[in-house]
C-alpha cells in the first residue's frame, strides 16, 4: 500500500560526512574522494534500479558525471563545518511500475529542484518490492553556466520543506491517478487528518531483521516503541472499528480483504491481534459490501462514505435548480463560456489545461466580476494554484487552507461569490461533499474545472464524472 514518508537532512563536515561517499552510498556506485582520498564503492551490496542526474538548462556537461559534480561540490566549500548537500530520502507507491515511478519522480525533481536552479542526482530503489524508495541528493548552490553560483539560503526556509512535502503527496496523487488507482498519500499528520490512530515509528530496518539480536540498542527501542503504538492502535480499532474504516477510506474508498489486511498489519501487534481487529472490522455495521464485479474479489466500503455519495447527489441536484447568477455573455463567446456564465449555480467542465481553458476563466471572470461578484479561487493542488494567478488573475489557495480557513469562520462566501475550483477532479468524495454543503449553505456558485486527460485517465475513481454526467455541458 502507498504510504507517505519524507524526510531531508543535510550532508555536513561537522558531522564528519563526506559528500562523495554520500553520493556513493546512494547510488550504489564506486566513486573517487579527492578531497580525503581512497574510493568509496557499493556498486556490489548497495546497486541502484536506475540513477541518474537531473541539472538546469544551461548548466555545463560535466554536472552529469557523478564524481565529477560532488568532488567539485566539496572543493567549493572552504569552511571544515561545511554544509555540502542536502539528502531528500522518499517512500515510492508500490502500486506504481518501476517505469512509472522513474516518470513520478522525474517530474518531481523538475519541477521542485531544477526548475529553483538546484542540481539533483536521486537513485531508485526496488530491492523490497513492497518498500520502494528514491534518495536524492541536491546541491545547494545555484547551478550557474561555469558551475556554481552561491549557497542560496532560501531553500533551507522551514516553509521550502513543507511546500516539498507538499508538492510530493500532490505529484504521487496524480501519478496514481493517472495509472488507475484509487490509493491516495497525505502529507498531512494524522492530527491534521482528524484520525485518532497514533502514527507509527519510522524503523529504518525491514520486517525480517526486526527479531534480530544483533540489532544495534537504538533499532530495538524503536522497533520496541512501534510495537507497543501498534498494539494500543490494534485496541483502539477492537474497540471501535470505525477508527480503521475512516483512516482506511482516506487513502483507498474501496478496497478489497486484502487490502484491509495490509492496511491493518502496521496497525496490530502480531498475528493474534491481526485477526481480532479484523474481525471486529468484518462484524462491524459501518463496513458496506460492494456489487461484485465480472469475477473479482468482493470489495468494501464505508457507509459513511455511501451516506456521503447519496448527499453529494442531491446538492447537485438542489444547486442545479437554484437560480440567481445568470449572467449575459459576450456576443463573441463560444458554448464553453455560455455554459459557465449560464443559470444553475453548479458548473462542472472538463478542460485541457493551457492557454484556451486559461482564455476562458479569465473571460468568465469579467463577466462575473462586471455583475459585481467576486471570485473566490481554490484548488487542489500548488501547482493548480499558481496557474489560476498567473494566467486567469484569479487569486486562489489550496483547498485545504480555505476549508481550514471556513472552519475557523474566516473567507466564508455569501451569494455574491464564485467558487471556482480547479483541479476538480483530484478531490475526494468526502471533501467534495464538503465543498458542495459550503456552496449550497452560501447559496454561492461553484464552478469545478477538471483536467480532461487526468480525468480519462482515472477512468471511475474520481467523483467529478458523476457531477459532469449530472451537470456538464451538452456534447
Amino acid at each position: 500500500m502507498a504510504i507517505y514518508h519524507l524526510t531531508a537532512t543535510v550532508i555536513s563536515r561537522a558531522r564528519g560526512q563526506s559528500i562523495a561517499a554520500a553520493a556513493a552510498y546512494r547510488s550504489g556506485s564506486a566513486l573517487r574522494d579527492e578531497r580525503y582520498g581512497g574510493v568509496h564503492n557499493y556498486s556490489r551490496n548497495r546497486p541502484s534500479t536506475h540513477a541518474e542526474i537531473m541539472a538546469p538548462a544551461g548548466a555545463p556537461a560535466w554536472v552529469h558525471d557523478r564524481e565529477t559534480l560532488w568532488n567539485r561540490v566539496e572543493a567549493a566549500e572552504r569552511r571544515k563545518d561545511a554544509q555540502l548537500a542536502r539528502a531528500i530520502d522518499i517512500s515510492l507507491p508500490a502500486e506504481l511500475s518501476a517505469a512509472e515511478n522513474l516518470a513520478l519522480v522525474r517530474d518531481y525533481v523538475a519541477q521542485e529542484f531544477v526548475s529553483q536552479g538546484m542540481i539533483a542526482d536521486f537513485s531508485l530503489r526496488r530491492s523490497d518490492p513492497q518498500n520502494p524508495h528514491v534518495h536524492i541528493l541536491l546541491t545547494l548552490r545555484e547551478s550557474t553556466t561555469t558551475g556554481f553560483g552561491p549557497k542560496a539560503r532560501h531553500w533551507n526556509r522551514k516553509s521550502s520543506l513543507f511546500e516539498w512535502r507538499q508538492a510530493w503527496a500532490e505529484r504521487a496523487n496524480q501519478h496514481l491517478a493517472r495509472a488507475g488507482h484509487e490509493v491516495r498519500i497525505d502529507h498531512r499528520t494524522l492530527e491534521a487528518q482528524q484520525s485518532e490512530l497514533t502514527p507509527a515509528r519510522q524503523l529504518g530496518v525491514g520486517r525480517g531483521r526486526q527479531a534480530d539480536d544483533k540489532l544495534p540498542d537504538y533499532l530495538k527501542q524503536r522497533v520496541a516503541e512501534q510495537q507497543r503504538i501498534a498494539k494500543e492502535n490494534g485496541e483502539m480499532i477492537v474497540e471501535d472499528p470505525t477508527v480503521a474504516l475512516r483512516a482506511l477510506t482516506r487513502y483507498r474508498p474501496t478496497f478489497t480483504r486484502e487490502d484491509m489486511v495490509e492496511f491493518l498489519r502496521a496497525r496490530s501487534s502480531d498475528g493474534a491481534q491481526l485477526e481480532a481487529v479484523l474481525a471486529a472490522i468484518m462484524a462491524s455495521t459501518e463496513l458496506a459490501a460492494l456489487p461484485a464485479e465480472n469475477g473479482q474479489a468482493p470489495r468494501f466500503t464505508s457507509r459513511d462514505l455511501l451516506e456521503a455519495e447519496k448527499s453529494l447527489a442531491k446538492r447537485v441536484a438542489t444547486l442545479a435548480k437554484r437560480r440567481g447568477h445568470l449572467a449575459q455573455a459576450p456576443p463573441e463567446a463560444d458554448a464553453a463560456l455560455e455554459y459557465l456564465l449560464g443559470d444553475g449555480d453548479i458548473k462542472a467542465l472538463a478542460a485541457v489545461p493551457g492557454n484556451e481553458c486559461s482564455a476562458l476563466l479569465a473571460a468568465a471572470r469579467r463577466v462575473w466580476e462586471s455583475r459585481g461578484l467576486k471570485i473566490a479561487g481554490t484548488a487542489v493542488s500548488r501547482v493548480a494554484v499558481q496557474r489560476l494567478r498567473a494566467v486567469s488573475g484569479i487569486e486562489s489557495q489550496t483547498l485545504d487552507l480555505q476549508e481550514q480557513a471556513w472552519r475557523e469562520g474566516r473567507d466564508l462566501p455569501t451569494q455574491q461569490h464564485v467558487l471556482l475550483v480547479d483541479g476538480a477532479e483530484m478531490i475526494g468524495l468526502k471533501q467534495l461533499e464538503r465543498l458542495l454543503a459550503v456552496a449550497d449553505k452560501s447559496h454561492a456558485k461553484l464552478v469545478l474545472i477538471g483536467d480532461a486527460p487526468q480525468l480519462a485517465a482515472m477512468q471511475g475513481c474520481s467523483p467529478l464524472k458523476s457531477i459532469l454526467a449530472a451537470v456538464g455541458p451538452a456534447v
